[in-house]
Formats: structure tokens, sequence, C-alpha cells
């Protein structure tokens, strides 16, 4: 038993660089992930920016023809007045066209605000623009760095998982199952050494009676504790004794 208990604490070791790379790629990915969220959410923010500018503009463009065809009517009624005779008639006429006079002076600092508003949008878009371009530039190069990383993951990953199976070959299949139990269950912490009579994986000491079979290694042991694989390596020179 002692020797399956060495291969499966050599098997741990591989599994734990297995883990870790999965955590690290899983967070190259996460970072991938956020800068094109990121990313997108800027394109979107231009996109409602330069729909609300198009349709400020269209807007403009309408009122901006209400305001030619109400002059043109003011024109129009000036006209008439040089052939009205009637002083009612003249007064009346006289009135409609302040009135339209009033109206246009109203619309031309609406559309003159219009326009400021629009100038104000195209610079915003603009900037916006110039500011994505630069983080799509920056994000490029950073994304192609993410990806070679990611790629030397798998690599190492695919390397130790040959490994892996080489190992696992090694163990029995019931012992087998019951590590990798464990190990999910624990956190990556399958199989540990007891030192001075104390599970290193929860500190927990261990029953006299457990420990001398524990030196021992005729069967497996678990923790009474926190149920991991005990392991006891023997200072080196000295041999095993009950």
């Amino acid at each position: 038993m002692r020797a399956q208990i060495e291969i499966l604490a050599a098997l741990q070791i591989i599994d734990r660089e297995i883990r870790e790379h999965a955590a690290v790629k899983q967070g190259l990915l996460g970072e991938l992930q956020e800068k094109q969220r990121l990313i997108q959410e800027r394109k979107q923010d231009i996109e409602a920016l330069t729909a609300a500018c198009a349709a400020k503009e269209k807007l403009r463009l309408e009122k901006d023809k209400l305001l030619h065809d109400e002059s043109q009517k003011a024109t129009d009624k000036r006209m008439r007045m040089n052939r009205i005779k009637n002083v009612k008639e003249l007064q009346a006429l006289q009135r409609e066209i302040d009135q339209i006079r009033q109206a246009n002076g109203e619309a031309e600092e609406e559309l003159l605000n219009m326009m400021v508003e629009i100038d104000g949008l195209k610079g915003e878009i603009k900037s916006k623009q110039e500011s994505l371009a630069a983080a799509q530039q920056e994000w490029k190069q950073k994304q192609e760095a993410l990806q070679e990383q990611i790629a030397a993951i798998d690599e190492a990953v695919d390397k130790s998982s040959i490994r892996r199976q080489r190992i696992a070959q090694e163990i029995d299949a019931n012992l087998m199952s019951r590590y990798e139990l464990i190990f999910s269950r624990r956190g990556g912490s399958a199989v540990v050494e007891v030192s001075g009579g104390i599970c290193q994986g929860c500190y927990m000491n261990i029953p006299p009676q457990l420990w001398n079979e524990i030196i021992r290694s005729e069967k497996l042991n678990l923790c009474p504790s926190c149920q991991r694989i005990l392991h006891y390596k023997a200072p080196e020179g000295q041999e095993n004794t009950a």
C-alpha cells in the first residue's frame, strides 16, 4: 500500500499543476471576455449617440424647412400689403406678419440651440471614436499576448495529462476513485503527510494506534477529522518501525 500511496502523492502533484493551470486559464479567459464586453459597451454608446445625433439633425432639417416656409408666408403677406387699401385689412395682415415674425424668431432661437446640441454630440462622438480606436489597438496587442499565454497553458496541460495518464495506470481503480472524490471535495488536497502525529491537511492530532498503522503503511488510512488519505514519509536513512 505504501507504494500505491506514494504514486498517489506523485499523481496529486500533477493534478494540482493541472488545476492551477485551469485556474490561470479561467482568469485569462475572464479577462478576455471582460475587455471584449467593455469595448462592445463603448461601441453601443457610440451607436446610441450617433442615433441621437441623427434624430436631432432630422428634426433640425424639418424645423429649418418649416421656418423657411413661414418666412416665405411672411414675405407673401408683405407683398399683399401693397395691394390692400382697407385700413382694417392692413392692420389685420400686419398682426399676422408680426405673429409670424415672433414665431420665426422663437424657431430661429430653437434652431440655434439644436445646432449647438448637434455640434456637442458630434464632438462627443468623435472623442469616443478616437478613444475606442486607441483602446482597440491596445486591446489587439494585449489579446495576442493573452492568447499566447492560453496556448502555452494548454500545451502544459496536455503534457501534464499525458504524465498523469501514465501514472494513473499504476493505481488501483478503487483507490483512484476514492482519491479523485477526496481531491474534488477537499480543494485539491487528497493525500497529505502526517508529521509528528499531526495531519498536515487539517492539523488535527492522529490517535496513537492509527499513527502506528500509518507508519507501517499496510493499508489505506484516512484522517478521522478531514477524511484525507494519510501518507507517512520516513526521514532519510531511517527504517519504518511499528
